[in-house]
This record gives C-alpha cells, sequence and structure tokens, in this order.
C-alpha cells in the first residue's frame, strides 16, 4: 500500500485494535465516528507533540517510534485511498492544470460561503474561525515542513509563501501572531453567550487538522502534502473574503479582521504560483508522482468537504 509508515515501539496507552478496525472497515459499513474520533485525537495530540518547540524536548515523541500511532495512519491512508474515484484522475501530466483548476473551482463552497456573508451571527463566525484554528495556526510549520529536499523554482515560491506567513520578518505581522489576535477576540465573543467550544472538538474538525500534518510529517507523503497544499491555497480566498465581509457587516473591529484580509490577496498569488511552480513540474517528473499528488488533491477535498459541512451545521444549530 502506497504511504504504508510502519513503527516499532508500543505506546501505552493505545487504542484497542478493535478500535481501528470500525474506524476504517474493511467492507462497505460506516465507519464508527465515536472510534474514529478517538483515534483522530490521538494523532492529533502525537502530531502536536512532534511539532513542539525546542523548550518542550523531553515531551516530543520520535515520529516512527509507535506501532499503534502507524497503524492508525496506514489503516486511515487505506481507507481515504478507497473513498477516491479513480475515474477522477487524470491520465497525463498535459491534462493536470485543467484538472486541477476546475477540482479548485469546485471547492471552494459557494453555498457556505454566503451564508457567511449574509447571514451568519457573529458567534456563528466566532464559531467557525475557532474551528480554522487546528489548521491555520500550525500552516506555518506545514509549509516549513514541505519545502525539506526541494530545489530551484520550487523552493523558492515555498520560500516565499513562508516568508509572508513569517510576517516579512514583522513578528506583529506573522500569521500566527494576526491568527492569534482574531481567535482570542472570538473567544471571548463566544464566552459572553455561553458558547461550549468543545463542541468543535468533532470527528471532522480532527481529521481536517490531521490530514495535512500526516502527509508533511512523512517524507513519503510529501508529493501528497504539496497536493492537498495547492488546493488549500488555490480555493481559500472567496472563504476568507467572506469572512472579511461578514465580520464588517457585524462592526468587528478592523485590527481582528487583518488575517483574514492579508490572505485574500496572498492566498490568491500562492496557489497561481504553487500550481506553477510546485505541482506542475512534480507531476511532470513521474506517473508516480502525478498519481500522488492527485490523490493528495482528491483525498484533502473529500475530508474539507465533510469539515465544512459539520462546521456548517454547528454554527446553525447555535441559533436553537
Amino acid at each position: 500500500m502506497a504511504g504504508a509508515l510502519p513503527g516499532s515501539v508500543l505506546e501505552r496507552p493505545r487504542p484497542h485494535g478493535s478500535a481501528i478496525s470500525a474506524a476504517f472497515p474493511q467492507d462497505a459499513s460506516a465507519p464508527d465516528l465515536a472510534a474514529r474520533l478517538q483515534l483522530m485525537t490521538r494523532l492529533h495530540r502525537h502530531y502536536a507533540a512532534y511539532l513542539g518547540g525546542p523548550e518542550t524536548f523531553e515531551q516530543i515523541p520520535r515520529l516512527n517510534a509507535s506501532q499503534q500511532i502507524g497503524r492508525i495512519e496506514n489503516e486511515w491512508l487505506r481507507w481515504e485511498d478507497e473513498q477516491v474515484d479513480t475515474a477522477r484522475l487524470p491520465e497525463s501530466a498535459a491534462e493536470f492544470r485543467d484538472w486541477f483548476e476546475a477540482v479548485s473551482a469546485a471547492h471552494v463552497q459557494p453555498e457556505f460561503c454566503r451564508y457567511i456573508e449574509n447571514e451568519a451571527r457573529l458567534d456563528e463566525v466566532a464559531l467557525f474561525f475557532l474551528a480554522e484554528e487546528l489548521v491555520d495556526s500550525r500552516f506555518d510549520d506545514l509549509v516549513a515542513l514541505v519545502q525539506l529536499g526541494s530545489a530551484g523554482a520550487s523552493k523558492l515560491v515555498m520560500a516565499e509563501n513562508y516568508w509572508d506567513e513569517m510576517g516579512e520578518g514583522a513578528l506583529e505581522r506573522m500569521h500566527t501572531v494576526l491568527f492569534e489576535h482574531s481567535a482570542v477576540y472570538m473567544r471571548d465573543r463566544l464566552a459572553e453567550r455561553n458558547i461550549d467550544t468543545s463542541e468543535l472538538n468533532g470527528t471532522e474538525v480532527f481529521e481536517n487538522a490531521c490530514l495535512t500534518l500526516m502527509y508533511a510529517l512523512h517524507r513519503g507523503l510529501v508529493p501528497r502534502a504539496l497536493g492537498a497544499l495547492g488546493l488549500m491555497e488555490h480555493s481559500a480566498p472567496p472563504r476568507f473574503q467572506a469572512m472579511v465581509d461578514a465580520c464588517t457587516r457585524l462592526g468587528v473591529p478592523a485590527d481582528v479582521i487583518t488575517y483574514q484580509s492579508i490572505h485574500v490577496h496572498v492566498d490568491e498569488g500562492h496557489g497561481a504560483d504553487w500550481l506553477d511552480h510546485v505541482l506542475l513540474p512534480l507531476v511532470q517528473s513521474s506517473p508516480a508522482a502525478l498519481r500522488e499528488v492527485c490523490m493528495g488533491v482528491l483525498t484533502r477535498e473529500r475530508v474539507a468537504n465533510a469539515y465544512y459541512r459539520r462546521i456548517w451545521q454547528q454554527m446553525k444549530d447555535l441559533r436553537r
């Protein structure tokens, strides 16, 4: 199986094998979402610990040291691969640009964006913003990880993307700093209404976060990571614009909207450059690379679509 990630040392506590089988069934039966949430939260704790700062060195795990973590990843990869309709894959690198742009255009969530822009209340906007935290607060690390081993124009594009994430050298403009500033405001708005943000800890939210972490951390899955990140960059501007418009409509202070405003235009440029200088050269290098990039794109599409459906329902549930 492509992407298999064997481990070597047992870790405790560990999920029982039946939980893994229930979460990622071998047959056509539906996954057990409770078991899946247990595994996804465990994976996310593992990845978050692995990406800890140097001051946490004593708590940083070895990446492939757990047989159980390896089995969760392998079974999840297998299950996700089985969800992909391989008839959707392009047959050659020459078809990739048109294929990718079509997938991206269909992935912008137009109904969701219209709801945010025109109808969502402030508590709904805040809930969505905080749901994005598991991915957006790690995006700079993801970009840093996928640069390893790259060269030439591809590396320059990724480095420029990373430099933008770093606020072009200004601490107060670093995207993670801007995100946290906005997150504080959004948390306060939810706290004012006694809204429990633990409701965000759903299976789809953790899958959305864990997928790109798994792809970027494991070197053999980097083509998938590049495809997934390319889709994220290419399709994100409409959602950021919807958030800017909603926050403006709702009277959110301008400094709280800076993070979203920046990404409307920055991601447009990043998405185009990522396609031209990162993805296209890679898919042209071999049929195997083409397949891996496209599997990353389509898996990210499926996981993210499920995430948007889940968070949209949670937003509307606040009106009850």
